[in-house]
């Protein structure tokens, strides 16, 4: 009997001496995951050097080339506007050369459109502020969207508030956010639709602009602004891609902006801006 108990204690001494050889093992087990740690932050600074480098030569690609095709693009559209404006031309001329015309610039809001994206991606883009009446800029991105409205036989119709006053901000990339979302609302109405343009002041540090718009309601509003992330995904239009760099913008000058489905149809766009920036920019 005393025999069986002893085997019994020394199979259960046997047994912990895992728990042992465990203990022993554990400063090694920590060595070799701090070791571990260091090999995979290494691997993803090596990753992100990596990335900047291909950002950076991507950012100097896009600006070669912006320059090389602007340049004679400039030339194309200069010459279209010289013809339509002084020669003596035929219907079907005036045609050909208001379809250059109107390719041209088409591919120009394109190459901008990547400018701005290379340039945001990139942490470089500059704002320069000013003090410029709002009133003014709207209706002249009102009027600078007549032919694109023209075309897609939308009338675009505006109520400006008659406390409009002035605003300080950027007034380039101003007129590029309200031209962007205003041409998006056009192109997404059918012929003979309306767009709406409307401005308030909300309060002494805010002003309000909404756009409405009588087309189809989107389906997914949280994807509004945000490009695909697979290529199988539709790729945006020029309007949807102006609406996405317009956002980043707006961000950047201390706005923000909803997209509501109407109750009928269509869209329903709010931007609120500061009057005067927050913060030194």
């Amino acid at each position: 009997m005393s025999e069986e108990l002893s085997n019994e204690h020394d199979e259960c001494a046997e047994e912990s001496l895992p728990g042992a050889d465990d203990a022993s093992q554990a400063p090694q087990n920590v060595a070799h995951l701090i070791e571990e740690l260091k090999r995979r932050t290494s691997e993803l600074e090596t990753a992100n050097r990596e990335l900047r480098r291909v950002s950076h030569y991507r950012s100097l690609f896009l600006g070669r080339m912006s320059h090389e095709l602007r340049t004679p693009l400039t030339s194309i559209l200069g010459f279209c506007e010289i013809l339509l404006d002084h020669e003596q031309l035929t219907e079907a001329q005036h045609r050909f050369c208001r379809k250059i015309q109107d390719s041209g610039m088409q591919l120009q809001t394109s190459l901008d459109q990547l400018v701005d994206l290379s340039r945001i991606e990139a942490g470089r883009t500059e704002l320069f502020l000013q003090e410029f009446p709002l009133r003014e800029t709207l209706r002249d991105v009102c009027g600078a969207l007549t032919r694109f409205a023209q075309k897609h036989q939308v009338t675009v119709e505006y109520d400006l508030a008659a406390n409009l006053t002035t605003i300080v901000c950027d007034e380039g990339r101003l007129r590029q956010i309200l031209y962007s979302f205003l041409a998006w609302c056009v192109s997404r109405s059918s012929s003979g639709g309306r767009v709406g343009l409307q401005s308030r002041i909300v309060d002494e540090a805010r002003v309000q602009i909404s756009f409405e718009d009588e087309g189809e309601q989107i389906e997914d509003l949280s994807r509004v602004f945000d490009p695909p992330d697979h290529a199988s995904e539709e790729l945006p239009n020029l309007e949807e891609l102006g609406v996405i760099i317009s956002r980043k913008l707006l961000d950047m000058l201390g706005g923000v902006v909803i997209v509501e489905n109407r109750t009928a149809a269509g869209i329903l766009v709010t931007i609120e801006l500061p009057l005067r920036p927050a913060k030194e920019y």
